[in-house]
């Protein structure tokens, strides 16, 4: 077990934030796959739109931040709300109506907010979250913090007239704004090519504009982890928003809880969601970087998945009594 030091050096700082990245992975999966679960056992029909396949991008980014950095997220937020240290039993509690949850039960699945730890909010309306993340960087910058606010968003909503409307206005501002594109390649059901010119360049438009701009492979935590450290300095230092673009693999359907890589409209290989699972990545570097064996893994792999499983079923039994 790793111990807490005041002054890590580089190689433990890394080994902290890669294991603490693998709980939380592993903690946004376990609890997704019991609200699939419990969805439909109880044959729930409400929205439920799931991260598991990609939960190391919410991992990732905000791993990166502190609490003073604010993060808005989307219709897809479990794992964001998660990794960002949100209360799970209130989430839980959101997800099935009951007055305990985080938005006393009002909200629902896309509605996730802990201020505590510095996640702000959610919206599910498509785009919404860029010009309403913009003016919570406008906040911060006003009131000189020197932290930066973050809004994830899908590859859909990178195509709304709003993004590129905020992006404009956030750098003739020089907002602190670090904006996340999950592009999961599908638009719903929809794929890029039929929606996107052959020559549409989200670099060239965002630069072009005067923003920061990178993309990556979104399924591994360490690279996402590095970059975000990384851009949050350049938009601090320079006075100068950033759109981090990132890969990623939904496995479930755009919402429900059934997996459907099956499915016709799913236009890359079917094995890649297994083959480039962020969970095998980030375990394969700490294996190689860190000398951790596949029993350590999986003694920490049974301890949070225990842990988690214990925290959902509490959650479900109080709901039941009411």
């Amino acid at each position: 077990m790793l111990k807490k030091y005041k002054n890590l050096s580089p190689n433990l700082f890394l080994e902290k934030k890669y294991i603490e990245g693998y709980r939380k992975i592993l903690t946004i999966r376990t609890i997704e796959s019991l609200l699939a679960d419990s969805f439909l056992k109880m044959k729930k029909t409400s929205f439920l739109h799931l991260s598991i396949g990609q939960e190391a991008s919410a991992v990732g980014i905000c791993l990166a931040l502190n609490k003073r950095d604010l993060v808005f997220g989307n219709h897809r937020s479990h794992g964001h709300f998660i990794a960002k240290g949100g209360n799970i039993t209130k989430m839980i509690f959101e997800i099935f109506g009951d007055a305990r949850g985080c938005c006393k039960g009002f909200g629902g699945s896309m509605h996730m907010l802990d201020r505590k730890v510095g996640f702000i909010g959610t919206t599910p309306i498509l785009g919404s979250v860029v010009p309403i993340v913009s003016g919570v960087s406008m906040s911060l910058k006003l009131q000189n913090k020197k932290n930066i606010a973050v809004g994830f968003i899908g590859d859909g909503s990178a195509e709304e007239g709003g993004f590129y409307e905020t992006i404009n206005i956030a750098c003739l501002y020089k907002l602190p704004l670090l904006i996340i594109i999950e592009d999961n390649h599908y638009s719903v059901e929809i794929p890029r090519s039929l929606r996107k010119s052959k020559n549409y360049n989200h670099k060239k438009i965002v630069e072009g504009i005067g923003a920061f701009y990178s993309r990556l492979n979104g399924q591994d935590f360490a690279k996402i982890f590095k970059e975000t450290k990384i851009l949050k300095e350049k938009i601090l230092k320079n006075k100068k928003p950033a759109v981090l673009h990132l890969d990623v693999l939904r496995r479930f359907a755009h919402s429900g809880s059934n997996q459907d890589i099956e499915k016709d409209y799913r236009v890359e290989r079917k094995d890649i969601h297994f083959t480039k699972d962020p969970l095998e990545i980030l375990a394969k570097k700490l294996r190689k970087e860190f000398k951790y064996s596949r029993a350590d893994l999986e003694i920490i792999k049974k301890n949070v998945e225990l842990n988690a499983s214990k925290i959902y079923n509490q959650c479900l039994n109080k709901i039941k009594l009411l």
